[in-house]
């Protein structure tokens, strides 16, 4: 049999063809949009810090502010222009950072003529006076908010080999003390708004994505600020006449800090503490309730959600389990 002389085609339909051709574009549309996004988002978007600039003088408030990201984006803040009022357990060690802080931008007309205060307060104790501990920045026109204390240690037990008391602990430190303090400053965060648009942001973790073994409560207490932000923002805007005062969750990933049980080297997965805290203040004005304010820690959000739970889950194990053997044996346990 000569194949040359026989001529096999397979033909579709027009018709066919044309719906074929259609729905490829209508489901790459969504791809499209979210790659243009992005671009947008980290790359293009002129930043809106300079508008929460308004009134006779801005504060921005930022809790945690002793180590790490904290210290990092008060500095930040500090050389856009703000006024801060910062949180710590200790007051010894704020006081000193409050002198790196007034060192770090000396010659820097604006920041060094800043105002910078503190309040004292263990965030994961229960029982505060929240009311009290704003009582002396009442008269402050606070235009940002930024809660970023939290964290959990790495420890190898298991919740029911926790007391309550510790547990309670770390339900405070990354939940409560933030949503009471929050409440507190609310009504004069929205007279703040009368000038203005006023920012509120929650620092969550990808541990609130993705739930980790040994960190239930950490991941938990992150989720529950994802849905207060939220809510919190539907409150201010949709229930009665807006406010002005929005709220933002941040996605965050592995950051370097010295404070950390396991300090990760700096790359660009781990990000600095300082390039971490320019991220976070360029998402101030951002008009998203929820963004990782670093585009690598956005990527990799994108790839738990895209590799599903189970692969996930079994990472995510892997990873602790690691990073817990290395805390322990930093802490000189067994």
């Amino acid at each position: 049999m000569n194949w040359n002389d026989t001529i096999i085609s397979i033909t579709l339909p027009i018709d066919v063809v044309k719906y074929i051709f259609l729905l490829g574009i209508g489901l790459s549309i969504p791809i499209v949009y979210r790659v243009l996004d992005f671009l947008w988002l980290y790359f293009l978007r002129p930043s809106s810090v300079k508008r929460y600039l308004h009134g006779n003088a801005s504060y921005a408030v930022v809790t945690g502010a002793t180590d790490g990201i904290g210290k990092a984006t008060a500095a930040e803040l500090l050389t856009r222009g703000f006024n801060v009022i910062l949180h710590g357990r200790n007051e010894a060690k704020m006081q000193r950072v409050v002198d790196e802080l007034r060192a770090a931008v000396r010659g820097q007309e604006k920041a060094e003529k800043a105002d910078i205060r503190y309040f004292i307060a263990d965030a994961a104790k229960s029982g505060h006076d929240f009311a009290k501990m704003v009582a002396p920045f009442k008269g402050l026109h606070i235009t940002v908010v930024i809660h970023n204390v939290g964290g959990s240690d790495l420890l190898p037990q298991r919740i029911d080999q926790h007391t309550e008391e510790y547990l309670t602990s770390v339900v405070n430190k990354n939940a409560f003390f933030s949503l009471f303090l929050t409440r507190a400053l609310l009504p004069q965060l929205r007279r703040a708004a009368h000038s203005g648009p006023v920012q509120v942001l929650f620092v969550g973790s990808l541990a609130g994505d993705i739930a980790p073994p040994r960190v239930p409560l950490y991941a938990a207490s992150k989720g529950f600020l994802q849905a207060l932000t939220r809510g919190l923002d539907n409150d201010e805007e949709f229930f009665a006449r807006p406010t002005g005062v929005h709220f933002t969750y941040l996605v965050v990933g592995a950051v370097h800090s010295d404070n950390h049980d396991v300090p990760m080297s700096p790359s660009l997965t781990v990000p600095t503490s300082a390039r971490f805290a320019r991220a976070v203040v360029e998402a101030v004005g951002c008009g998203r309730r929820r963004i990782a304010p670093y585009y690598v820690h956005a990527v990799q959000s994108y790839f738990v959600e895209l590799v599903g739970e189970r692969i996930t889950d079994n990472m995510s194990a892997q990873e602790m389990g690691g990073l817990i053997k290395q805390a322990v044996k930093a802490r000189g346990e067994k």
